[in-house]
Parts: structure tokens; C-alpha cells; sequence
């Protein structure tokens, strides 16, 4: 894609070169010439929802969008809209510890992951690290389960 748009290129460092600007890599240079899709639609996408969904939708979209869309950065969108997609798990456990000053934690994301995660798998059969993601760690549910059982006692 590059050849045809970088006009005579001389060498292959040339056509990172675009509006005057050397980019690191070849893809970074075709996404500078917006000759590659990005998320910004995915991203808009998911904006919207939080807006206007429950974090449950909210998962459920994200999952659909990483099993059928192919998302070139799945973990900046993840990285984006994880409270959204979390929240309703922190209510419920502000309500079952009776305390609103709890935040989000490592293990409220991690539960939201293994929801994502389960979507995915009954959409498409697929983990999140084989769509380009970290897959969520399971055990550590089933410990912060127990930890949050003792802190209720």
C-alpha cells in the first residue's frame, strides 16, 4: 500500500516518511496515510453504549465486537470503557460490604473480563488472548469470592 502512495520512494526508510514525519514502523506509516482501518468506529460504538446501557449490554457489545469485528487494538478499548463495563459489579459489592466508598479494584476488572470472556466463547469458541487480549484469571475470582466472603463476617 505504501509503494503506491509514497510517490518514487527511493528506499524503504522513505516510505515511512509521511508529511514529514518518520514513523517506527510500516503500519504506523500506512495508519498515518489512513490506509488501515482503526477502531475509532468501534470506539464511537462503544461511547454510545455507555451512555445509554447497562454494563451488562455494554460487555455484550464489546464482546461482539472483538468476536466478529476484529478490533486492531481490543486492549485500548478494554483499557478505555472498563469502568463502564465493571460498574455493576462494583454496586454489588458496595451493596453486599455495605460500603460506597469502595472503588474499583484489580478483581472487579477481572471479573468483568471472565464475563467478556464467557461471551466470547459462546459467540465464537474463542478465549480472549486468541483475540488480542489477556485472558482474565479465574482463580483469582474464585479468591476474591472467599476474601469478600470474610470481609461480610
Amino acid at each position: 500500500m505504501l509503494l503506491v502512495n509514497v510517490p518514487v520512494p527511493t528506499s524503504f526508510q522513505q516510505l515511512k516518511i509521511v508529511n514529514g514525519v518518520t514513523h517506527a514502523t510500516f503500519c504506523s506509516a500506512c495508519q498515518a496515510f489512513n490506509l488501515l482501518e482503526n477502531d475509532q468506529h468501534w470506539n464511537i460504538c462503544i461511547y454510545d453504549a455507555c451512555n445509554m446501557s447497562h454494563p451488562n449490554q455494554i460487555r455484550t457489545l464489546s464482546a461482539i465486537i472483538l468476536t466478529a469485528c476484529s478490533p486492531s487494538s481490543p486492549i485500548e478499548l478494554w483499557e478505555k470503557y472498563k469502568s463502564h463495563m465493571a460498574e455493576d459489579i462494583l454496586h454489588r459489592i458496595r451493596s453486599e460490604n455495605s460500603n460506597l466508598n469502595m472503588d474499583f479494584t484489580v478483581e472487579i476488572y477481572n471479573e468483568a473480563l471472565i464475563m467478556i470472556e464467557d461471551l466470547c466463547l459462546q459467540i465464537a469458541k474463542k478465549v480472549l488472548d486468541q483475540l488480542g487480549m489477556s485472558s482474565p484469571n479465574r482463580s483469582a475470582s474464585a479468591s476474591f469470592d472467599i476474601k469478600l466472603h470474610r470481609e461480610q463476617n
